[in-house]
């Protein structure tokens, strides 16, 4: 079995965010099936995706506000 896992990373390598994995077994699964469930994972996880960096760019933009 093999895991897919999202971590968002800053500039530094700094983890900032680990999103959900997924567990997937590969045992006799075509290289289409892997897709398939690839491509899922990755439409499930976009809006996730897309909230996390929104809140760090929301985090970074404050920050500098109140260094200026």
């Amino acid at each position: 079995m093999v895991k897919i896992e999202i971590t968002i990373k800053d500039e530094q390598g700094k983890p900032i965010s680990h999103l959900e994995s997924l567990d997937l077994e590969l045992g006799n699964k075509t290289i289409y099936e892997i897709e398939q469930a690839v491509d899922k994972f990755k439409k499930k996880m976009l809006p996730d995706i897309s909230k996390e960096l929104m809140v760090q760019a929301q985090k970074e933009f404050t920050q500098d506000k109140k260094n200026t």
